[in-house]
């Protein structure tokens, strides 16, 4: 029966991970990174057979590796590729001597169609940012501040100040899809009145809101709007068509949020499935992780790092033992002391997960 090694697994999802790293960076050629994750996948994880169906938009489909019915066997082991709740996607896998996958292959499997998910989701955004896509001077200033935030929060605030200065503004509105009001400027004295307005997709809405010159345009798929005021003089259709390419700039920028914490989420994910790996070979040290990685966030706050490196800890206080892959179970469990051979095979941990660590 063929074993898939932790240090294999591990190595998987290095390669997993740049890859995932590189096409949310540059969504081309997403086809050409899904063919590699399956081939580190063949060669890691030992599999006869791997394929992957998945649909990246109504005209986009796409097959990578062993794709055709005939290559890959019914009782193939499937894993799908979600975006939320649907299903974008399928991905199989089978050994040759037509065995179930074993417990590493299959947190191996899961893995790689989490990662090919991010990929095929990262591909979407693109096609959906290709159709978006727009000119102008204010567009573009919008484009690349927005460009350099991957927290979804931020994003609001800073396109109300982007427009509040760029449109001549006194105030302005985000009206968020679970009903939480973002403000920046003069407003009326009730946000809330913002929320009555009837908007159009097709064309801006411009009106008056509290005593005031307004526009407004609707953001994202369901009730969230983007609402501007001043005093001054009343807004054009022009003005209004050019705030509703900011939204668009603001949809792809929320989309690329999304999938930046997705990928966060799926690296954790693996991390703990690898530190879990790890538990099973040696209960104290699971119960050592957990402690560690609480220890390890309270310091870090207590420093007042920035929220990237408090998540560099978070990280590396679950995979700091994760060098004890390597050592022999005889070794890491041995019931009592250790000789001198064996404490000089035991210290040999840290550098084996400097390694692991290091590729990740």
């Amino acid at each position: 029966m063929v074993s898939v090694k932790s240090s294999d697994l591990a190595a998987l999802v290095s390669s997993l991970a740049e890859a995932s790293e590189e096409v949310s960076d540059d969504l081309g050629g997403f086809e050409a990174v899904l063919e590699d994750m399956i081939s580190e996948a063949r060669h890691h994880l030992d599999l006869d057979g791997i394929g992957l169906r998945a649909s990246v938009s109504e005209r986009i489909e796409v097959r990578a590796g062993d794709s055709t019915e005939a290559r890959i066997p019914q009782e193939a082991e499937e894993f799908p590729l979600m975006r939320g709740k649907i299903q974008t996607g399928m991905l199989c896998g089978s050994r040759s001597d037509g065995e179930s996958l074993d417990a590493e292959q299959f947190v191996g499997m899961r893995a790689v169609a989490g990662f090919c998910s991010l990929v095929v989701e990262g591909a979407r955004a693109r096609e959906l940012a290709a159709v978006r896509a727009a000119h102008g001077s204010m567009v573009q200033l919008a484009s690349e501040a927005l460009g350099k935030i991957l927290e979804e929060d931020r994003l609001y605030k800073t396109v109300l100040v982007l427009t509040l200065e760029l449109m001549d503004a006194s105030g302005g509105a985000m009206l968020l899809e679970d009903g939480e009001i973002v403000t920046a400027g003069d407003i009326c004295d009730d946000p809330a009145e913002y929320g009555e307005v009837i908007l159009s997709k097709r064309k801006p809405w411009i009106g008056s809101l509290g005593g005031r010159h307004a526009v407004g345009i609707p953001v994202g798929r369901e009730s969230g709007a983007l609402f501007l005021v001043r005093e001054s003089r009343p807004y054009t259709t022009e003005e209004g068509a050019s705030l509703k390419l900011v939204a668009r700039q603001l949809d792809r920028a929320r989309e690329r949020a999304k999938l930046f914490a997705a990928r966060e989420k799926a690296t954790l994910d693996t991390i703990a499935a690898l530190a879990a790996t790890l538990e099973t070979r040696d209960g104290i040290t699971g119960e050592h992780i957990r402690r560690t990685q609480g220890l390890a966030e309270r310091i870090a706050e207590a420093l007042d790092l920035a929220s990237e490196s408090i998540q560099v800890v978070r990280y590396a206080s679950v995979l700091h033992d994760i060098g004890k892959v390597g050592i022999p179970d005889a070794i890491l469990n041995k019931p009592g002391k250790l000789d001198e051979n064996e404490w000089e095979f035991m210290r040999r941990h840290p550098r084996i997960g400097a390694d692991i660590v290091g590729r990740i």
